[in-house]
């Protein structure tokens, strides 16, 4: 097995300065594998670290959830109880679950998002942006229809790490990565995570770190596999944790997305094709990384996936299209056929 793997991760790479990181969860432990990187290097495959991108939702609904369990809010509560200036954007009916599962009509992107960098879109985007955009946004439409929003994600992690009182990073430190001892989750880059960070290139070129000031909630954070290996045995259930709970409640489906396809909190939730097996998944997506994480509960399977091989725009047409997928789902589906006789 794992000579087909590590094959299969080696077809994937064809250009210079491209890298695979997985890390598998299974019956047998841990598994790490990893093409493309310095395996001389001093720093251990598990610490380096890379861009989670979008799967930073999952933690920002985690974080929903715990706040949830604590009566500080409640998912069904409007949103303009906390934001009565932003009823133009959301009505008087739309809530924190509408947030949370994508149905609450915000647009992918907000309007006024202009980017200054192509290398960094986002760094210029700033809180007054956000504001500008919330105070002026007309709410389109009232029926609950999945519409996958980034800058309702960004939002949604303001608005919750407001009513905490500190920032997104220390918020997410504080109530998911401390009880789980993910030590090395973080947004701000130090002086100590210099040597540890995974480049990326594109045409060669460095392409600097990630930088979202204002919708950290969407897609800021960053990790490692030693991390994420934790955040995936937490998932299954293999972690003794007082957030246990909670993980359970986000795997939940609260919104039906396509006929084989649901929304939880935070997760989107389908079938495997050949085997007919729940995921629970979520793939993330900056100019640097692209990365997936998905877990089978009843198989006690999960995955972890981070690289920074880049879609050409064939591929990117053809999954808008309908008709493939983004790199990092092809490298998991792979692992998953590799896996499915054990599993």
């Amino acid at each position: 097995m794992k000579n087909r793997i590590e094959s299969l991760l080696e077809s994937k790479l064809h250009r210079e300065n491209e890298k695979i990181l997985l890390g598998i969860i299974n019956q047998n432990g841990r598994e790490l594998y990893s093409v493309g990187l310095d395996k001389h290097s001093n720093v251990a495959m598990e610490d380096k670290i890379f861009e989670i991108g979008s799967i930073s939702k999952v933690f920002t609904a985690v974080l929903l959830q715990t706040m949830v369990r604590d009566n500080i809010i409640q998912l069904d509560e409007p949103i303009v109880h906390y934001n009565p200036e932003y009823q133009r954007a959301f009505g008087k009916d739309m809530t924190l679950r509408n947030l949370v599962t994508h149905t609450s009509n915000l647009p992918r992107e907000a309007s006024n998002l202009k980017v200054k960098d192509r290398m960094n879109p986002y760094a210029s985007y700033e809180s007054k942006d956000l504001e500008h955009f919330l105070l002026n946004h007309k709410l389109r439409r009232t029926k609950q229809k999945w519409k996958y929003s980034n800058v309702g994600y960004g939002f949604l992690g303001n608005l919750l790490t407001e009513l905490i009182g500190k920032n997104f990073e220390d918020t997410i430190r504080d109530r998911i990565c401390k009880p789980l001892h993910m030590n090395n989750t973080f947004i701000h880059i130090n002086d100590e995570h210099e040597d540890k960070l995974i480049k990326s290139y594109q045409k060669k070129k460095e392409i600097p770190p990630l930088s979202i000031p204002s919708l950290a909630g969407a897609g800021a954070l960053r990790s490692t596999m030693h991390d994420m290996f934790l955040f995936l045995e937490a998932n299954l259930g293999l972690l003794n944790t007082p957030l246990l709970q909670d993980f359970n409640l986000t795997h939940k489906k609260q919104h039906k997305i396509n006929k084989n396809t649901h929304m939880g909190l935070g997760w989107i939730i389908s079938q495997d094709k050949e085997t007919g097996e729940i995921i629970h998944w979520h793939t993330g997506g900056s100019v640097g990384f692209n990365t997936y994480i998905g877990i089978k509960k009843e198989k006690q399977l999960g995955i972890i996936v981070a690289t920074t091989k880049k879609h050409s725009l064939f591929k990117l047409i053809r999954v808008f299209l309908g008709f493939g997928q983004l790199v990092q789902e092809d490298i998991a589906n792979g692992v998953y056929k590799v896996l499915a006789p054990q599993s």
